[in-house]
């Protein structure tokens, strides 16, 4: 019985192949559309969450400040300086810091071989790269403990510092003068998307050991302090522990924001991804809406075709066709018209996404295009738009059936 209905049905299909052609293409437009907002939503977050994490991965970072309040008889107006022993007395003290670093930075001539160029020169320590997303291209490395122990004269570049100095030679092993003071370059930086910095794109910096920067630079103080608790949500305890006890070392209120300035990177990730998630969940609706026009379309055809084969639903159930045989034809018909249309969506979208991800997008360019031109097209957009599809379908789908099925046979008959 099953088999002669769909014979029936791909039968009565082709019939009407013509007048669904408007509803098919809109279902097409309605897929096409919803799949690429998700995909572009979802490649919009994603190239969000990369440009972050390219500043690092939870990071507290501490900066000097300024007082804005007196505290016990101390005037207002105090500059909060950093050093070195503060790097110590902090990771002694807060256990919830997992890595900590010293940083400080000035421009300096970098030149190798006739070439020469200002660039920021930074002192760290080695767990600097990890917190900061410094990873070494292949054939390098960082900075280690050793060279922070022996002060030695390495340095670690940017990637754009070894093409200005070196164009297509690696640089690694070869020696580089920072203030006519010759350096071993132990590494070049991967490169990485980066959207946000403090002191300097990470591409155009030099980083030396800061036991090395120490002895060559005159300045006594950081210009921060690089923290990474053990765990995102340790970040705020670390803040205000930061305050507390810099606080009680250099007698100012805890509660002053401008005594130190600390950058919470941690809030901003968070905020960051709440916010791209709702930009990803309105797309979403906005693309399912078209996809809900096409479904009324289905459904007003469906009805009209209900209204139309009146005296054939009388016939056969006059001949003894149940009810149900009934409502699995139109719901049937229902979902060839989705199966056809969105076939063809979903095949259009994912090669417009493959075409969209082949535009070369440079690391150093943080323009719209980098975030735009990274679509992306995965299993769980699919499974998504899918649910969405089954629920119109079912909507669209199930109404006329019934209808259809509840037809008396003899009043079916007798209609005109």
């Amino acid at each position: 019985m099953r088999l002669h209905l769909i014979r029936l049905f791909l039968r009565e299909y082709r019939k009407r192949k013509h007048k669904t052609a408007l509803i098919t293409f809109a279902i097409f437009w309605g897929t096409l559309s919803i799949l690429m907002l998700m995909s572009f939503g979802r490649g919009l977050t994603e190239a969000m969450r990369i440009s972050f994490k390219g500043l690092g991965d939870n990071l507290v970072i501490v900066f000097r400040g300024q007082t804005s309040l007196e505290f016990q008889g101390l005037p207002k107006g105090r500059r909060i300086l950093l050093y070195f022993e503060d790097v110590t007395l902090l990771q002694r003290l807060i256990p919830e810091i997992g890595r900590i670093s010293p940083e400080t930075t000035n421009t300096h001539t970098v030149s190798y071989g006739g070439k020469e160029t200002n660039r920021n020169v930074n002192g760290v320590y080695p767990d600097f790269g990890v917190m900061r997303s410094q990873f070494p291209d292949a054939g390098g490395r960082f900075l280690n403990d050793e060279d922070i122990t022996n002060c030695r004269r390495v340095a670690f570049l940017g990637w754009t510092v070894a093409r200005d100095l070196f164009g297509d030679k690696s640089p690694i092993g070869r020696t580089i003068l920072i203030q006519r003071t010759p350096y071993t370059v132990v590494g070049v930086m991967k490169k990485k998307q980066q959207s946000s910095n403090y002191q300097g794109m990470d591409y155009e910096t030099v980083y030396i050991p800061y036991s090395t920067y120490a002895l060559i630079d005159s300045q006594k103080h950081l210009d921060d302090i690089i923290i990474q608790p053990k765990t995102e949500a340790d970040g705020p305890l670390v803040e205000r522990r930061v305050k507390q006890i810099l606080g009680r070392k250099y007698r100012f209120d805890a509660g002053d924001e401008y005594a130190l300035n600390i950058w919470n990177a941690i809030e901003d990730n968070q905020t960051g991804r709440k916010i791209f998630l709702g930009i990803e969940i309105f797309l979403t609706l906005i693309g399912a809406l078209t996809l809900l026009i096409a479904a009324v379309g289905v459904t007003n055809l469906m009805y009209a075709v209900v209204k139309e084969r009146t005296r054939e639903i009388g016939i056969k159930m006059a001949l003894g066709a149940k009810r149900r045989h009934v409502v699995f034809q139109f719901f049937l018909e229902t979902a060839m018209i989705f199966v056809k249309g969105t076939g063809i969506g979903i095949l259009v979208a994912y090669d417009i996404v493959q075409l969209v991800r082949l535009i070369p997008v440079p690391y150093e360019d943080f323009g719209i295009q980098s975030y735009l031109c990274r679509p992306i097209f995965s299993a769980d957009i699919l499974v998504i738009f899918l649910l969405i599809l089954g629920s119109l379908v079912f909507a669209a789908g199930i109404f006329p059936a019934l209808r259809a099925s509840r037809q008396n046979p003899i009043e079916a008959l007798r209609y005109e």
